[in-house]
């Protein structure tokens, strides 16, 4: 009786909470399988550690993560905690601010972070704008100008408006880019407030009118790189003005109305690199033009877009010996096989010197011809069509070496050859061995996209 009348505290207890009536110590608890076998890790000092080679880093690695952060994120980033705040703020992340997919409702507010943090680079390209855009351009002219360490500016699409306000309230910019411009008149005086300026590119989505002639340009003394192309009647407004801008390194310009004066101011650009011309007119005197550019020392890199080619041309570029890129299209309007010749006579005898040749055909001449032979094999009495594949007209005698054994005549005029375009392919490869060659078949509305950067 003496076993069941001991005291409550004298009896031990099981692990389970069940008392062990002989007192005998519990048996110690068995390690879980997870953990059997591994020390504990002291997390405080791991992370301590890496806060401290994060600091003496200045915590270039979230500097490098936050770099492909857009706007819109950067400034939720800021919120998270006052470290990130502070990371947000670098001025390297400031430097150059993409506005890509990320929607401004208070310019006051952002030009005021954009002059705290020293910006001096915005691009407004592909951002999105209210369906209702006329408050948000006002705001943009009225609040642009408190950000006086911009010094390139990339817009996207707005109205001229907002070109001209860039232009009064920004003397300090150096870049200027509006490559949408959705109105159809612009008025070009503002550009003369901007002496800094070295790059100016100014395109319409469908055609663009001045209201006055291009005459404050002139005094752009450092302007470097000029890019005109979809301003209607440029050759009244800019023909003289363009050849005072001797430090002219790169020109590009479109509707080239211009006439025989305009070669001489090419003439003067005597620093020139690279010049792309755009639907050269029948009266834009082409052989005079490359004459004028021949003489000039430093222009490797020449793209001629949609223009008009004429008896003569071939001559007049072979004088182009400092030509060592070349991209042309030619107008398939008429007398293309003339064309053509005149193009394929003109590039062989840059042998020596071109290294870059991009040709471009349109999917409208290659369409056209296909329609010619078969009227012509229809005309003969021929049963089944022969399929040659591709082709283009030239005009005989073809230049360069005598067509391949396996070149396979097509029923044509006498004075045409059809030339399809492996073989064309091959007398350039034969006759151009060291020049790289990128023959173009492209529809016409997709030759204003076509440039000599996309050919390495």
């Amino acid at each position: 009786m003496s076993l069941f009348l001991c005291k409550k505290s004298d009896v031990a207890k099981s692990p389970r909470g069940r008392a062990l009536a002989n007192g005998a110590s519990p048996p110690p608890p068995a390690q879980s399988p997870r953990r059997r076998g591994r020390p504990r890790a002291d997390d405080a000092d791991h992370f301590s550690a890496f806060c401290e080679r994060a600091a003496a880093s200045h915590y270039n690695v979230a500097l490098q993560i936050f770099q492909y952060v857009g706007m819109r994120e950067l400034a939720r980033s800021a919120r998270v905690s006052r470290l990130w705040r502070q990371l947000a703020a670098t001025p390297q992340l400031w430097r150059h601010v993409r506005m890509k997919n990320s929607h401004v409702s208070d310019w006051a507010g952002l030009c005021a972070a954009l002059k705290r943090h020293g910006t001096k680079w915005l691009d407004m390209r592909k951002m999105l704008l209210p369906p209702n855009d006329t408050v948000f351009w006002d705001q943009f002219a009225e609040h642009i100008g408190s950000v006086d360490t911009l010094e390139r500016l990339e817009l996207c699409r707005c109205p001229a408006r907002a070109v001209e306000a860039a232009c009064s309230r920004l003397p300090g910019l150096r870049a200027l880019a509006a490559p949408a411009i959705r109105d159809a008149r612009l008025d070009p005086a503002p550009l003369a407030g901007l002496p800094r300026l070295e790059l100016l590119r100014l395109k319409s989505l469908t055609g663009l009118s001045l209201t006055r002639d291009l005459q404050a340009l002139a005094s752009l003394s450092r302007l470097q790189h000029l890019s005109l192309t979809s301003i209607k009647e440029l050759g009244w407004c800019a023909c003289e003005v363009v050849g005072q801008l001797e430090q002219l390194e790169s020109l590009e310009l479109g509707e080239c109305s211009f006439g025989a004066s305009f070669a001489s101011a090419l003439g003067r650009l005597v620093k020139l690199r690279r010049l792309r011309l755009e639907r050269g007119v029948s009266h834009c005197a082409a052989p005079a033009l490359l004459r004028a550019l021949a003489a000039l020392p430093r222009l490797t890199r020449l793209e001629l877009v949609n223009f008009d080619v004429k008896v003569g041309f071939d001559d007049a570029l072979a004088e182009c010996k400092n030509i060592q890129r070349l991209l042309i299209i030619p107008t398939y309007v008429s007398q293309s096989a003339t064309t053509n010749k005149q193009v394929l006579s003109g590039v062989l005898r840059l042998k020596d010197t071109l290294t870059h040749l991009m040709w471009g055909v349109t999917i409208e001449l290659l369409r056209v011809t296909e329609l010619f032979i078969d009227q012509c094999e229809a005309g003969e009495g021929e049963g089944k069509r022969r399929d040659v594949g591709e082709c283009i007209p030239v005009l005989k005698p073809v230049p360069g070496c005598r067509l391949p054994d396996d070149h396979r005549t097509v029923a044509g005029p006498p004075q045409v050859e059809i030339l399809p375009i492996p073989t064309l392919q091959r007398l350039l490869s034969a006759q151009l061995p060291n020049t790289k060659l990128k023959l173009l078949r492209i529809p016409f509305h997709a030759t204003w996209r076509q440039s000599l950067a996309d050919f390495q």
